[in-house]
């Protein structure tokens, strides 16, 4: 006698089978997609995004600005929920706040609320999430019944219809808010970076995981990359206490988003300057490990970063800096041409893994004489 299992528990007495009730199989399968997309971890998609900022994101996206009462009406969130999210956005630099222009009589003037539209990392970010949900989306309709997927379109769309159509109205969703008495929530203020010299606690690890960000998924470095790197810099974190030999961290201070909540601080670029890179050559440094992590670019940190490393240089005395990048760092180019370093050569480096062509950049101090 066998004895067969079912994948379903049996209903409770008194309660019906979802087979026999619409109501609940249709809850039953949207609890099933709420755990599948993610979206009972904190960040439902392989990004540091909270669902609420990644469904922001998209609806700001897909409109090219959103207005603040116009986020609260089509996500369905109360203003102080939308506060801390659109801090969540700003501080990693993914969307950034406006005033709303208007043309009025072929003036263009600015109306009282903000709008709020994606930077140029936030247009990134956007990118690869919409391809991560292409993909999760092509693989579930891949493992459906053969032609299924029209009917799985047809019946998500009617759903999704039907329940914007029961949508509450806006009054039931923030009952406590009262536009004509109660102002636009103000959001905290936005982050801050500031340019700190000198060794940090975790600023090796820190160091290496923006650099593994950056250069795996470009160049396949990993293990042997990290490696190397870490003990390089473990180095040079040692001789820190000699005066030709330094560090800088560009740390993004974000205020605390409500009241209790601590400031958060996080380290979002580094440069090193290693004043015995070259023995035997006095007066000779290197600058080592200069990175930004991805979600403070475009806000002038590398800028400040390498200008602190420099007057360094200068002031140490030194007579030569040395560097090595690659071309198709063009952005990174620039900061180095403008700081006065002059191309010296391309060398073919074997890298940690594919070779690279390696574009080393020399300054020295009789050059700002002349």
């Amino acid at each position: 006698m066998t004895t067969s299992i079912s994948p379903f528990p049996a209903p409770l007495p008194g309660t019906q089978s979802l087979d026999n009730d619409p109501v609940l199989s249709l809850r039953e399968a949207s609890r099933k997609l709420v755990r599948e997309w993610g979206f009972l971890r904190p960040t439902p998609i392989p990004f540091p995004l909270s669902p609420a900022a990644v469904h922001c994101m998209i609806e700001i996206g897909d409109y090219g600005r959103r207005s603040f009462p116009h986020l609260c009406t089509e996500l369905k969130v109360p203003p102080t929920q939308l506060s801390h999210t659109l801090v969540e956005l700003i501080s990693r630099g993914i969307v950034r706040r406006e005033p709303n222009l208007a043309s009025q009589g072929g003036q263009v003037t600015a109306e009282n609320e903000e709008t709020y539209t994606l930077t140029t990392a936030g247009v990134s970010a956007l990118a690869e999430i919409n391809a991560h949900a292409q993909d999760q989306v092509t693989k579930a309709l891949a493992a459906a019944p053969p032609g299924a997927g029209a009917n799985i379109t047809a019946a998500f769309q009617a759903y999704a219809t039907a329940l914007e159509r029961s949508r509450p109205n806006q009054a039931d969703i923030t009952p406590d808010i009262t536009p004509a008495a109660t102002p636009e929530p103000q959001l905290p203020q936005p982050p801050t970076v500031s340019i700190v010299a000198g060794y940090r606690p975790g600023i090796l690890a820190r160091t290496l995981e923006m650099h593994l960000a950056f250069y795996y998924p470009r160049e396949g470095w990993g293990r042997k990359f990290e490696s190397v790197l870490s003990t390089g810099l473990g180095d040079l974190l040692d001789r820190l206490d000699r005066p030709v030999n330094q560090v800088w961290a560009a740390v993004m201070t974000t205020p605390a988003q409500h009241p209790g909540a601590p400031t958060m601080e996080r380290t979002v670029g580094v440069v090193y300057i290693d004043g015995e890179a070259y023995p035997g050559e006095e007066g000779v440094a290197k600058v080592r490990a200069f990175i930004v992590d991805e979600s403070a670019r475009g806000l002038g940190v590398g800028k400040q970063l390498f200008a602190a490393a420099m007057r360094f240089v200068r002031e140490t005395g030194f007579r030569e800096c040395r560097l090595a990048t690659q071309r198709c760092l063009t952005a990174a180019r620039s900061l180095y041409e403008r700081e006065g370093f002059k191309e010296a050569g391309e060398v073919w480096f074997e890298g940690f893994g594919n070779g690279t062509m390696e574009l080393r950049y020399v300054w020295r101090r009789e050059d700002e004489l002349e």
